[in-house]
């Protein structure tokens, strides 16, 4: 697999992954529809694709998947978080 698609396989298997563990406890699951929802999950997907373009040389798909998720998803996100340069859309 080449580095772009090692990163969607992990940004992939990390959002299905994130939509279940929030889906576990029924409250949680209506406070985080956003996140869990299928449009909310095409967006961040097409955040993923377009990041997925401009992986740096130096970072391996996994790094930049952590970087990406860690952004992207809102539960994940530190109040201090700023999204990562490489994928930042100008």
């Amino acid at each position: 697999m080449s580095k772009q698609q090692q990163f969607l396989w992990a940004v992939q298997t990390a959002l299905l992954a994130n939509a279940i563990n929030l889906s576990l406890e029924p409250s949680n699951a209506i406070s985080n529809r956003h996140i869990i929802s299928a449009s909310g999950t095409l967006g961040t997907l097409g955040d993923a694709l377009y990041a997925s373009e401009r992986i740096p040389d130096g970072l391996s798909a996994i790094e930049a998947a952590i970087d990406f998720c860690d952004y992207m998803l809102a539960n994940l996100r530190e109040d201090s978080d700023t999204v990562p340069s490489w994928f930042a859309r100008s």
